[in-house]
């Protein structure tokens, strides 16, 4: 997987993690050490660590635990663990509130994600967390790990039994949908959507927090004016070409020379573009083919293959393999 270099989160978030596999008896200096999280328990929210040790840990607790639902059970957490972030949000005197101070400062827990709202009306609003990290499981653990912990902080704090009108996941579908039901206490729940989003009921959103404190937000506010801001995310090479390239494989034009013309450039071009953003054109075409694979597991396998653009099964059998060996699947 790729990250871009400024993505990076505060310990907190590994450490959050980490806690949740040593609760479930496993042995948390081994994962940050697989993850690259030397010294996890150590050092304030201040310290940094690439937003790839974070996807890595919450996969390796996946894979070590075989519980596709461990993130959603992060809305069973300790309140405080993600420090001033957390506690803007609970000494805020509204749902509304809270919320507006995660999207003006989540800087100061994560640079890799950020929060805003994408629709408003009269009824309801939708906030939408936007990423400068490159697709995989670890980031769909994140995705469920936020929803989940903003839900169940938000029932927490008004004391009232706030569901979501709607929740969408880019990831793929899970075998299961029940675990996501019985959360979120929503079936209007989306995979496999263009962004990650839940929408509220402005009714909720005027919910006071029974956790409010006036005094102390002003003083939070004040001071995580002082930090990093959250971050901007520009449409990318890659993100514009992901989407030509499952139109590509749908189609079967999935070639350097029809997607660069729809590109409006040459092929020489498009390769270039791709080299400077740190990916090459086999490799997205690996990770289209691979995001078409997860739509597809319930097709038998000459279906599978015809429908990720492979020649035959064996194609396909040979790059899963690839997939394996490289650590990407």
């Amino acid at each position: 997987m790729i990250f871009r270099p400024e993505c990076a989160d505060s310990i907190l978030l590994p450490r959050f993690v980490l806690r949740r596999a040593e609760q479930a008896g496993l042995d948390p200096d081994r994962l940050a050490g697989l993850a690259g999280v030397p010294g996890w328990r150590e050092g304030g929210e201040a310290t940094r660590v690439s937003s790839r040790c974070c996807t890595r840990v919450w996969e390796l607790f996946e894979q070590a635990t075989g519980d596709p639902n461990l993130a959603l059970h992060s809305a069973e957490s300790t309140v405080g663990e993600l420090g001033l972030l957390e506690y803007l949000f609970l000494a805020s005197g509204t749902l509304e509130a809270a919320l507006a101070g995660v999207v003006r400062h989540c800087g100061t827990l994560t640079t890799g994600y950020s929060l805003r709202i994408s629709e408003s009306v009269e009824t309801e609003a939708t906030y939408e967390i936007r990423s400068g990290v490159e697709e995989g499981r670890g980031r769909d653990l994140i995705m469920q790990a936020f929803f989940a912990l903003l839900v169940g902080r938000t029932r927490w704090a008004t004391r009232s039994p706030v569901d979501p009108v709607r929740l969408s996941f880019r990831q793929a579908a899970p075998d299961s949908r029940h675990a996501f039901e019985r959360l979120f206490r929503s079936k209007t729940i989306d995979f496999g959507a263009p962004v990650d989003s839940i929408t509220l009921r402005r009714c909720d959103l005027g919910l006071p927090l029974k956790t409010a404190d006036a005094d102390l937000a002003r003083v939070l506010h004040d001071y995580a004016a002082t930090l990093p801001g959250p971050a901007t995310f520009a449409i990318t090479w890659t993100d514009r070409l992901a989407p030509l390239l499952d139109a590509g494989l749908a189609d079967g034009t999935a070639t350097l020379d029809a997607v660069a013309r729809r590109l409006l450039m040459s092929p020489r071009s498009l390769q270039r573009r791709l080299a400077e953003a740190g990916t090459s054109w086999r490799r997205e075409i690996e990770l289209a083919r691979r995001r078409r694979l997860e739509r597809a597991g319930h097709l038998p396998r000459t279906q599978q293959a015809e429908y990720l653009g492979y020649a035959d099964p064996a194609s396909l059998r040979r790059a899963v393999h690839r997939w394996r060996e490289s650590g990407d699947q």
